[in-house]
């Protein structure tokens, strides 16, 4: 007995002196490149040279192009090809791993670029659908992967600054494109095309992309500064894992985010569509940079109030989530005054031009609104993830409506559909997705924790404080 109480003393004895140690000896083997940082930034990086440089030629409305009808039927071909492979993009990485499916998705960029260069300068219409279809196939699997291994590598704690610094990479594509634009063309004060050389910097940029993935750290090799491991599963059966991904659509609260995931995506065509249509070429390039500086602006601050302590996890949810959709629908009213006056009277706006301001600051207004629900969204299925193995399949699967959503919305524009009309599906769009995903949004923290498990605990907190002091009366 004494032996067993001696035994029992000494462990509980050593038990803070054995976790130091850990520590220590885990902050002394800490690489950096195999950081959450540093692989962060990697994936940031990949970003920018793949989808942020593809954001930046749509941001100018129709990648360019004169007129957005065939490049929209060939986002079309894009977003229907990227509805299957982010289907299948937890498919994809539980047999090949997260590595290997983020370096083939960074891949397909370059020959849409590269299409868009041979139309504008050769009017080569063709080589708009084979490029379309290959961005489509990787672009789905790179969308899936760069979610989870954003939603999975860093800290829950630290999870919205995260999101944030990624995006802002993404977002930095765009900025450089906006330069890269606004170079080439600050001289068209006229509709139409950008110049052609401007499509040739793209398509250097963007071949980066796979030799950035190359430095990626698998998920078993990165390390946390706080010792931790990145919870990811063995991998498993294709076939349960298929059985998986088909239980995960059932499941409610995902049918109440769908209608959210939908219209992310779904204004992207009628916004590239109205730039194109009412503004100068120069007008275009210029909307292009502000929008994404703007959009980095926003997601940063977005993110660290998601990340800030001083309010409960649930509250953040909610907050956020209110804010950010009446400026979402607070926009959509002002467009559809707007929109109404351009469909009167088809305008072509410089600069220089009386009312340019109302319109072309719509534009980045919708940019921003834009940024925010791609950066809440990804925050949110983060926390609907019950277990990690989740985080790959939420991340396909929301992708996946994304993307389906986009590519309805890119037939429509590629047909001569009146853009009033577009703007009110839109709006209509908002006000469906509304109410069901906060039903969803006001679990976070209470009945929603993430993989990780985090919840609220001041509530707990203050009960166990209370139940001391009542103990000491």
């Amino acid at each position: 007995m004494a032996t067993d109480i001696k035994q029992s003393v000494a462990s509980s004895a050593t038990t803070p002196e054995s976790e130091d140690v850990r520590s220590t000896s885990s902050t002394r083997n800490y690489s950096w490149f195999r950081g959450v940082f540093f692989n962060a930034t990697i994936v940031g990086v990949a970003a920018f040279t793949a989808p942020g440089l593809w954001n930046a030629m749509q941001a100018v409305g129709a990648g360019g192009q004169q007129t957005p009808y065939l490049v929209m039927a060939g986002n079309a071909i894009l977003f229907a090809l990227m509805t299957l492979t982010c289907l299948s993009g937890s498919i994809l990485a539980n047999r090949f791993g997260l590595k290997a499916a983020f370096i083939f998705g960074t891949s397909g960029y370059v020959l849409y670029s590269a299409a868009l260069y041979c139309n504008n300068r050769y009017r080569t219409k063709w080589f708009i659908y084979f490029g379309s279809a290959a961005c489509g196939i990787t672009a789905g699997v790179f969308w899936a992967a760069e979610g989870a291994i954003m939603l999975s590598y860093p800290e829950p704690k630290n999870r919205g600054k995260y999101l944030a610094y990624w995006l802002a990479y993404r977002n930095g594509g765009s900025i450089i494109g906006g330069v890269i634009n606004l170079a080439f063309n600050y001289a068209g004060k006229k509709t139409g095309k950008l110049d052609w050389r401007t499509y040739i910097v793209f398509v250097v940029l963007q071949c980066f992309g796979p030799a950035v993935g190359c430095l990626l750290s698998p998920p078993e090799k990165v390390q946390r500064r706080n010792g931790t491991k990145v919870q990811l599963s063995e991998r498993i059966h294709t076939k349960d894992e298929i059985k998986a991904v088909l239980k995960l659509l059932a499941r409610k609260d995902f049918l109440l985010v769908v209608p959210f995931f939908i219209y992310v995506t779904w204004n992207q065509p009628y916004v590239s569509a109205y730039v194109s249509l009412y503004f100068t070429v120069r007008a275009r390039a210029l909307a292009s940079l502000v929008g994404a500086v703007s959009q980095i602006c926003a997601t940063l601050i977005m993110g660290s109030f998601l990340d800030w302590q001083r309010f409960s996890l649930n509250t953040r949810a909610k907050v956020s989530y209110i804010a950010m959709m009446l400026l979402l629908g607070g926009c959509w009213v002002w467009g559809i005054v707007v929109q109404r006056g351009y469909s009167h009277h088809k305008p072509a706006l410089d600069w220089n031009d009386s009312g340019f301001g109302r319109g072309w600051a719509l534009y980045v207004f919708w940019q921003v609104n834009f940024a925010l629900t791609y950066n809440y969204g990804y925050w949110l299925v983060g926390y609907m993830a019950k277990e990690h193995r989740e985080i790959v399949r939420y991340t396909s699967v929301v992708r996946a409506v994304e993307a389906a959503g986009q590519c309805v919305a890119s037939g429509i524009s590629s047909t001569k559909t009146p853009l009033i009309r577009e703007t009110g599906v839109n709006f209509a769009l908002w006000g469906l997705a509304v109410i069901p995903t906060y039903l969803v949004v006001k679990n976070i923290g209470v009945t929603l924790y993430g993989a990780d498990g985090e919840k609220d605990e001041t509530p707990k907190l203050a009960e166990d404080g209370l139940k001391e002091v009542e103990g000491k009366h």
